[in-house]
């Protein structure tokens, strides 16, 4: 059983409190609010396992915005002697403990949020120190690839990113066609890894293999809308972003592969399939 994650766990009987789950591992107590009302001895259910306000492993049928080891956009509720408490779609709120705190915190602020468990006190507790949880190897990753991302700090030079909540990169300022804010997702691609390891990231397909994979995509929504969509060479490169999730660049150099292979023809209107 493990706190802080989503368990498969076997109901072992009912109490008037709930229903007592369990593994080889011990038990857990579902209370009566998340029990369904055709569950039964010997069922298995998925919860979410965490610690109630008196620090007593407790599950729930209800999902937090991140589990341990993942992170997500957390809303500071409160700020107290021991440190910051932030809304994590549960009905206990996540700790974030001053030595986990970047910086202070302020209620009412967003911020982005690692969900750890704490070995000393054998809690589940939140952090903003991003980068102490993220590899600096990246030899894994390759150019061109498809990656996804979470905005978690904004500078005048760029953007930097949790990439497959993994590793850290930079979005650079002349590759963001739009106003990112903190928290927020995107797929993105691996524009460039530098020697020392650094990651550059680009929110269009870098490489001329990886923007004709997304030609298929465009088939797709051009079958959606019955073989026509409004947009050409002519579009603005933001609506082209909009739409497409794509600078126009890219835009184009699909739409003139496609016409090549015969798919596709460009009016003065738009895009039509052949």
């Amino acid at each position: 059983m493990e706190l802080g994650k989503v368990n498969h766990l076997t109901v072992l009987r009912f109490a008037e409190p709930g229903a007592y789950l369990g593994d080889s591992e011990g038990e857990v107590l579902l209370p009566n609010k998340y029990i369904a009302r055709n569950l039964r001895v010997g069922d298995e259910i998925s919860v979410f396992v965490y610690a109630d306000s008196e620090d007593r492993p407790v599950a729930t049928t209800e999902r937090p915005l991140a589990a341990v080891g993942e992170f997500a956009l957390m809303k500071v509720i409160d700020v107290t002697g021991i440190g910051a408490f932030v809304d994590w779609g549960l009905e206990k709120d996540l700790l974030i403990p001053f030595g986990e705190q970047r910086a202070p915190l302020e209620v009412g602020k967003n911020v982005v949020v690692r969900v750890v468990f704490d070995e000393r006190s054998g809690r589940v507790v939140g952090s903003t120190k991003i980068v102490r949880y993220l590899e600096s190897e990246t030899s894994s990753l390759t150019e061109g690839q498809q990656i996804d991302i979470i905005v978690f700090r904004l500078a005048p030079h760029g953007a930097t990113a949790i990439i497959d909540c993994k590793y850290q990169g930079l979005i650079p300022s002349e590759d963001m066609p739009e106003r990112l804010q903190i928290g927020d997702k995107r797929r993105a691609f691996v524009k460039k890894i530098r020697e020392d390891g650094r990651v550059a990231i680009s929110l269009s397909p870098v490489g001329y293999r990886a923007v004709m994979n997304e030609a298929p995509r465009i088939m797709e929504m051009l079958d959606k809308k019955g073989g026509f969509l409004p947009y050409s060479d002519a579009s603005s490169p933001e609506e082209i972003r909009k739409v497409f999730n794509m600078s126009k660049g890219a835009f184009k150099k699909i739409l003139g592969g496609l016409m090549r292979d015969g798919l596709i023809e460009i009016t003065h209107h738009g895009i039509r399939k052949t």
